[in-house]
């Protein structure tokens, strides 16, 4: 099967392009991004018109794994590539999925169709997109790498004034219609489980069942938020059948859904690439993806 390696050559500050050259076959064709959009580019016009099956292998983080999805859906090349993924990014969420899963596992995973793109792991507004935002500038710092990049950008944002006032309209699993407003302080339609490099925000979303996860947090206190940081991250807020628990029962709503409709926001994080809107509208699209562990 013909390899096409995506290269973000910043991912792992350079050590992602030095194990991708170890790794790839002989015959494996080496592509280098050359900044935000670029893996999406190359793969739409490479991929066209595929007939026959072909391995998509990316070196970089969640923003450029994001890029690939998008490519191979503009190619309409779905059905014929397949798509591994290696951890060599900041955050790495979505690899993280998968580490219960023997190598050489394929799976069709869901897709969340965004207007303009495919997101394979989550959206993220408020709070988390803020910090998602501000993260970038600190891992062009010195010395700051992997998970103390979003610790930084979180310490920066939680003293900046809290709360984004949205309108929230979503279909959930039974096809009913939904709308809910007020000020949040984090919502997200997630895909996959992690966000924020480790934080199970999502702790019962399934790449495979056909739906999204929506998880929406009222603004609450700053000595709140410290206190619930640790469980957050560790996936506590809902139980096993995505009811919130004791710990945010008061704070959070935690909805299944095939598609979600958000306005009132000024920037959007998807797959951890920040953009520009102030509305978005979301929809699962179920199976389309074929992933290779």
């Amino acid at each position: 099967m013909k390899e096409y390696h995506i290269i973000n050559p910043a991912a792992g500050h350079g050590a992602a392009l030095e194990a991708a050259k170890k790794e790839a076959s002989q015959d494996a064709i080496l592509y280098i991004t050359t900044g935000v959009g670029d893996a999406r580019r190359y793969l739409g016009e490479t991929l066209a018109g595929l007939t026959e099956d072909v391995r998509v292998i990316v070196w970089g983080g969640d923003g450029t794994i994001g890029e690939a999805v998008s490519g191979i859906m503009d190619a309409d090349a779905a059905e014929h590539a397949v798509l591994s993924a290696r951890a060599a990014g900041t955050g790495n969420d979505f690899i993280k999925l998968f580490a219960d899963k023997p190598a050489g596992t394929e799976l069709r995973l869901d897709l969340l169709f965004c207007g303009d793109c495919y997101v394979l792991n989550m959206v993220n507004i408020g709070f988390d997109c803020a910090v998602a935002d501000r993260m970038s500038a600190w891992k062009k710092k010195p010395f700051i790498r992997g998970s103390l990049a979003y610790y930084c950008a979180l310490a920066e944002v939680f003293f900046k004034p809290l709360g984004t006032p949205l309108e929230i309209r979503y279909t959930d699993e039974a096809g009913e219609e939904h709308t809910v407003s007020g000020r949040f302080l984090f919502c997200a339609a997630a895909n996959g489980q992690y966000c924020g490099g480790g934080f199970r925000g999502a702790p019962t979303a399934d790449l495979t069942d056909g739906l999204a996860e929506l998880v929406m947090i009222d603004v609450i206190p700053r000595r709140r938020i410290l206190s619930l940081i640790g469980p957050y991250r560790a996936g506590e807020h809902v139980d096993a059948q995505g009811r919130p628990t004791k710990l945010l029962a008061d704070i959070l709503r935690y909805v299944r859904c095939r598609s979600v409709s958000i306005s009132g926001m000024e920037i959007v994080c998807r797959d951890g690439e920040i953009a520009l809107m102030g509305q978005i509208d979301i929809r699962v699209v179920p199976g389309v993806l074929r992933y290779r562990v």
